[in-house]
């Protein structure tokens, strides 16, 4: 605890406008945060929670909805030696619990069905373990009757007897395993019932009541403010603000229109970004409009204002150019909204929303609609600084990687490297592979804490490093030992850098293997079976201990499987299920895919990623001795 501790936190006082049951929560979660003496920040630098989470939890503004940052913080606490006894984490549960209950009715409910979820589940378990041991125990009974009966005529007497005594306790054993199938199947019932009532409550949305207290224009402005907090690009912000329009405001089209990036170019023309829904007018226009265009989004940027036309009569009155007009209600366009985006006294652009009806501007509306301009710009804001930070980080990280696996005879390289898509940020993956003096190659996979161009930097620091050593002293524990002494005087004690690295001799696929806090290789052989490789699993980079290495081989035909967690493990799978996959997968691959590196990367990431959003990168490296001939 002591390398990750900095100061104590400091937080606000709590609003006394919180409920007793939600105030009591909060409270307690904060005397335990506080206890840690860790900031917000590092906090979300370790954990996969973002500080604004960790801010809103501490505050009592949101109540978490599971154990998770709970338990992550207590065991924070049992880490640094100050663990908590069983019955303040139950209190504390039952805080949770409560407080959850009054401040999210709908998430508490579906809480306290998961949990029950969860019980039926283990009862299942259990009453299935049992039935299996029950099982076992009868085919050993029913082997031991046959052996007796074997012996029959030498011993008939003593045959009959032991028969029947194995003949009742077969039949007891038997009435046992019918009632503890019965009660497997009781609980299988129970399991469907509560997933089907789980899936009823998460398909639907609570209803209105629910949000007694509150006015349609502030839930909406929420909403629309956390869901345009978690976008990342330009186009996601389109996206979103085009659900918001058609939910709340039963909008038919939206665009965004940007001025030029550069404050200082002349701001004569609108770049057009549009959602799918882009109407036959905006389409005729194209991607560049100019401000003279008559419409009402330069209206809106030209005179810095809303425009608000909630018929053709009202638009016709404000237009001076007829034929504009006449375009959009050929286009099917009744009504339309304009929303200027001004940032720090700087115009970015403008949202313009169009309606296929005649539409009334309540003064809910515009005020929901004033609190979206602003939350629009911000999320645009944030868009465009994020795209050209990964645009850096993406040239920097193509620079870094630009050669080509190293072709040596005797052994076969494969290379697939994956970015996260969900979050479009690259991340700290370190990979390369290249031929030493004596003839071994060196392979090698990393990762690095954090994202984008500080990730990807730091990247190619410890790429040029593991280079350097391993070309002037290639064992794995020399370079894992010079690394250690170059991160401990270079990097900050924060940075948390993980790598497996290896030297591989071609042909007879002789190994020495060293990691540094990194999953280790996976040996996959050519009857399809994986298995992870027994060594030591070290610690990270820049934390000396002592290196060790440990000699392996890659039989021919066998394939070693270097990877970064993104492969095997995500928000919902930790490693030891990514890795039942990962078996799962090799066994389904195919024999001409076992033998050739290139097919069986192809294969692994088509079945262990199966199409979905990535929330990290994902690199994996395979090392082929090919089969002798």
């Amino acid at each position: 605890m002591s390398e990750t501790t900095r100061r104590p936190v400091e937080m606000a006082s709590l609003s006394p406008e919180l409920s007793p049951q939600v105030l009591a929560w909060a409270t307690e979660l904060r005397a335990q945060f506080v206890a840690l003496g860790m900031s917000l920040s590092l906090f979300a630098k370790l954990h996969p929670i973002d500080k604004g989470s960790v801010s809103r939890y501490l505050n009592g503004k949101r109540v978490p909805t599971d154990r998770w940052f709970l338990d992550q913080i207590l065991a924070l606490r049992a880490g640094a030696g100050a663990p908590v006894t069983e019955e303040v984490r139950r209190h504390l549960t039952e805080l949770q619990l409560a407080a959850l209950k009054v401040a999210h009715p709908h998430e508490y409910r579906v809480r306290t069905i998961k949990d029950d979820l969860a019980v039926a589940l283990t009862s299942r378990q259990e009453a299935e373990r049992y039935a299996q041991a029950l099982e076992q125990q009868l085919r050993e009974r029913t082997r031991t009757l046959e052996e007796h009966s074997a012996q029959i005529d030498r011993l008939r007497a003593a045959g009959d007897q032991d028969r029947a005594r194995h003949q009742e306790e077969i039949a007891l054993l038997t009435r046992h395993l019918k009632l503890a199938r019965e009660r497997a199947y009781r609980a299988e019932r129970r399991v469907q019932a509560l997933e089907d009532l789980l899936d009823q409550l998460e398909a639907h949305e609570p209803p209105w009541g629910e949000h007694a207290g509150l006015s349609r224009g502030r839930i909406r402005a929420q909403d629309a403010t956390t869901r345009l907090a978690e976008t990342l690009t330009v186009k996601q912000v389109v996206e979103v603000i085009a659900e918001i329009g058609r939910a709340t405001l039963n909008v038919a089209h939206t665009h965004l229109a940007l001025l030029p990036a550069d404050p200082t170019a002349p701001s004569q023309t609108l770049t057009m970004i549009s959602d799918e829904t882009t109407s036959q007018a905006c389409r005729v226009l194209g991607e560049k409009v100019p401000l003279s265009y008559p419409d009402v989004m330069t209206m809106a940027v030209n005179g810095c204002r809303p425009v608000f036309a909630e018929s053709p009569d009202n638009l016709r009155e404000q237009l001076p150019d007829q034929g504009c007009l006449e375009r959009l209600l050929d286009d099917g366009e009744r009504a339309w909204i304009a929303l200027p985006l001004v940032a720090a006294e700087r115009m970015l652009g403008a949202l313009r929303f169009s309606f296929t009806r005649q539409r009334e501007i309540e003064q809910d509306d515009s005020l929901f609609l004033a609190a979206l301009a602003d939350q629009c710009t911000s999320a645009v804001m944030r868009a465009l600084v994020h795209e050209r930070e990964y645009d850096t980080a993406e040239a920097l990280k193509r620079s870094l990687h630009s050669h080509s696996l190293p072709v040596v005879d005797g052994l076969t390289l494969a290379l697939r490297r994956l970015a996260g898509s969900g979050h479009r940020w690259m991340g700290g993956d370190l990979f390369d592979a290249f031929p030493l003096h004596d003839g071994r190659v060196a392979a090698v996979v990393g990762e690095a804490m954090g994202k984008g161009i500080d990730a990807a930097t730091h990247m190619g620091r410890s790429r040029i490093m593991v280079r350097a050593l391993a070309l002037t002293n290639p064992p794995p524990a020399a370079v894992l030992t010079g690394l250690d002494r170059i991160f401990e005087a270079t990097e900050e004690a924060e940075q948390l850098t993980t790598l497996a690295y290896m030297t591989v001799e071609p042909g007879t696929g002789e190994v020495a293997l060293a990691l540094a806090g990194h999953p280790p290789p996976v040996l996959i052989s050519p009857q399809g079976t994986a298995v992870p490789c027994n060594v030591a699993p070290g610690t990270p980079l820049g934390w000396p201990t002592p290196r060790h290495q440990d000699a392996l081989t890659i039989p021919p035909g066998h394939t070693a499987l270097l990877y970064s967690d993104g492969l095997v493990t995500h928000r919902q799978r930790a490693m030891d299920a990514g890795l039942a996959d990962l078996r799962s997968a090799v066994g389904k691959a195919p024999a001409s895919a076992l033998a050739d590196p290139e097919r069986l990367l192809d294969h692994l990431l088509t079945h262990m990623l199966g199409g979905r959003e990535l929330d990290d990168d994902v690199t994996v490296l395979a090392v082929h001795i090919p089969a002798r001939r």
